[in-house]
């Protein structure tokens, strides 16, 4: 991740506003420079660190370009492979060197009439007693320090894809001075809380407002991080890294939009500073691009086939109720639930959700069963395979309809259950207030 020093010049100001200034993607000058800087990193696979560093200098030279030069180095190393695997510990190996030449006396790099025992001999005896060659123990003996390690491989990256990931770097770079960070999501909800609760961030969450600023089924969700500035946050440099860490999952939506409360000094020149925080805003219109991982479109295979099912038998002219994948998202505290599917009338606008407990191990299984006694949602059926160790007494005060079901989930009696369920959108309250997640799933 870059550094302080390597977002700020990229930086504008102005309006009580704060934003990047990303590289063009197709800018030949910038293209030319990523390529040779991946090219450089390429020879030097299997040289050492320090040598690798002396040549970035000398690549910079005076470029007054040296913050775009020293950001796109610093990418592109990030995701580079470094390792030192020294046949012997090299912290042991320059202790027993030194206790051998304080046996001996002073070590010169030639003999004399006084000083006899030479570094050369003190290499040789101790590369005699571990059974390998003087060159060995000469690069093992310090092959600890950073500038020892050895390019082992290299990204592999186009031009344009490490300008992009430089680009994203700056964006995320600029919520190491955030206070708050509030982000609207209309899609991907897995993925967004997956990563919140990865990365331990403190977070509150309410349905999307609608016309009028009322809560409404706008089909998404408005939530706020706090930040490394916040009061709530004690380790702030460490927690900035954890909010910059998120932001690519928030890129794996479709529909999104984000802005944060930014604490940055103003630049050196700035005749007035800015009272209170700068406004940072993204939204899809700023060309970032996320190098996550997306979830699937489902966790399983009976997922799957339940949604193919239904997709079979009743098709869009004829179908009473229109079943979605993940669309809604209960808070729970400190954690979220998000049921695998919703059944929407399509005439009357009733819902019901589904939850599908499949083949899981006991302990997922536990925690599931809490997971629905804390919604508390009576318009949530739990479809169970008889297979589970699970039984109608474990799942006695789960409010809504439970269904079991032995080799396939029956989809009439499913519908039959969401018929009874289903009631009208009603808006959801927002959660409690921040607090760290819970360790457990």
């Amino acid at each position: 991740m870059l550094t302080a020093d390597l977002i700020r010049p990229r930086l504008g100001w102005g309006g009580g506003k704060v934003w990047t200034r990303p590289l063009g993607v197709k800018d030949e000058k910038y293209l030319k420079m990523a390529a040779e800087l991946i090219a450089l990193y390429c020879d030097h696979v299997g040289g050492k660190r320090g040598d690798l560093k002396e040549a970035l200098s000398d690549y910079e030279g005076e470029s007054l370009d040296y913050p775009v030069i020293r950001g796109l180095a610093r990418t592109l190393a990030d995701g580079c492979r470094f390792a030192s695997e020294p046949p012997c510990e090299p912290e042991a190996l320059r202790e027993r060197l030194f206790l051998q030449a304080a046996e001996r006396g002073p070590v010169v790099a030639r003999p004399d009439l006084l000083h006899r025992t030479t570094r050369d001999e003190v290499i040789a005896g101790a590369a005699a007693e571990l059974g390998l060659s003087t060159q060995t123990v000469e690069e093992a003996l310090y092959a600890d320090l950073s500038e020892e390690q050895v390019l082992q491989e290299v990204p592999r990256l186009s031009p344009r894809e490490l300008i992009e990931r430089y680009n994203l770097e700056l964006a995320r770079g600029l919520l190491y001075w955030a206070s708050e960070m509030r982000i609207f999501v209309g899609d991907g909800y897995k993925d967004v809380f997956k990563f919140i609760k990865l990365f331990k961030l403190m977070h509150t969450i309410r349905e999307a407002r609608g016309i009028g600023g009322e809560p409404g089924r706008t089909g998404g969700y408005e939530i706020t991080l706090d930040g490394p500035i916040s009061p709530f946050v004690q380790a702030t440099i460490r927690y900035g890294r954890q909010m910059a860490k998120f932001l690519p999952a928030l890129l794996l939506c479709r529909n999104w939009k984000m802005e944060a409360d930014i604490h940055i000094p103003p630049p050196p020149g700035m005749r007035e500073a800015q009272k209170g925080p700068l406004l940072y805003r993204l939204d899809p219109r700023s060309g970032l691009r996320s190098h996550y991982q997306a979830s699937g479109p489902f966790d399983s295979k009976l997922e799957e086939d339940f949604a193919t099912e239904f997709e079979a038998k009743y098709s869009r002219a004829r179908r009473q109720w229109e079943l979605r994948r993940e669309d809604e998202v209960i808070p729970l505290g400190d954690t979220v639930m998000i049921p695998d599917f919703s059944f929407t009338h399509v005439k009357e606008g009733r819902r019901a959700l589904l939850e599908i407990v499949g083949f899981w191990h006991p302990n997922y299984l536990k925690r599931k069963v809490e997971k629905l006694r804390q919604a508390g949602r009576k318009d949530l059926i739990v479809l169970v395979y008889e297979g589970v160790k699970c039984s109608q007494g474990d799942l006695a005060e789960v409010p809504g309809e439970v269904l079991f079901f032995k080799k396939k989930p029956v989809l009439k009696k499913v519908l039959e259950a969401v018929e009874r369920c289903a009631v009208p959108a009603a808006p959801a309250k927002s959660s409690a207030p921040p607090q760290p997640p819970a360790p457990g799933g």
